[in-house]
C-alpha cells in the first residue's frame, strides 16, 4: 500500500511540474513563422514610418527562432509540410543571418538595405506556410518584395518619401506565389 501512494505522490508531483511548462507551450503554440512573422510586420511598420524603433529587438526575435530551428528543425514547429521541411531548413541561415544585419544596422538606410535580404527569406517562407498569412508587396524602384498586413501599401523602403510606391501582388489566401508578377508602374 505504501508503495502504491508513493508512486502516486511522485506521479502526481511529476505531473504537477510539469503543467506550468505545458500550459506555456500551449499558450506559445503559433509556429515559428507566425512569431517572425509578427516580429518582421513590427519592423516593416518602423521602417515605413522612417523610425529604427524596435526593429533590433525584433530582428533578434527572428534571428532567434531561425538559429533554434536551424539547430533543431521540426515541421511542425515551422508550421510548413514535411514535403516543405528541407526547403524551410535552408532557410533559416539566411533568415539568421539577415536579421542578425537587420538588429545591428547603424542607420535607416542600411536597415532598409538588410530588410530587402530578410523580406527576400521571410516571402520564400510564407510562400511553403498553409492558410493565413500577411500580403505580398512589391517595390518597382528597388525592385523587391516585402510582406506586410493590409492592401494599403505601406513601403518599407522608402517611408514617408514614397509610401505608397508598389502594388500588393499576392493576398493573404490566394495560394499564388509573387514572382513574376510585377512590372513596371506599380506606383
Amino acid at each position: 500500500m505504501l508503495k502504491k501512494k508513493t508512486i502516486a505522490a511522485v506521479l502526481l508531483l511529476a505531473l504537477g511540474s510539469s503543467l506550468p511548462a505545458l500550459a506555456h507551450d500551449n499558450k506559445h503554440s503559433e509556429s515559428a513563422f507566425d512569431q517572425m512573422s509578427e516580429s518582421y510586420l513590427a519592423i516593416q511598420t518602423s521602417l515605413a514610418g522612417d523610425t529604427l524603433e524596435g526593429v533590433r529587438e525584433n530582428a533578434g526575435v527572428i534571428t532567434d527562432l531561425a538559429e533554434k530551428l536551424n539547430g533543431k528543425f521540426n515541421n511542425h514547429m515551422a508550421g510548413v509540410e514535411e514535403k516543405d521541411g528541407k526547403a524551410c531548413l535552408k532557410l533559416m541561415p539566411v533568415l539568421a543571418s539577415s536579421s542578425k544585419e537587420l538588429g545591428s544596422a547603424k542607420d535607416i538606410k542600411a536597415a532598409r538595405a538588410a530588410f530587402g535580404d530578410l523580406s527576400e527569406a521571410m516571402v520564400a517562407y510564407r510562400n511553403m506556410i498553409p492558410g493565413e498569412k500577411p500580403n505580398v508587396a512589391y517595390c518597382p524602384m528597388v525592385k523587391k518584395n516585402w510582406l506586410q498586413n493590409g492592401k494599403k501599401v505601406s513601403n518599407p523602403y522608402y517611408g514617408s518619401s514614397m509610401l505608397r510606391c508598389g502594388s500588393i501582388v499576392e493576398e493573404k489566401s490566394d495560394g499564388q506565389h509573387a514572382e513574376g508578377n510585377h512590372g513596371g508602374g506599380h506606383h
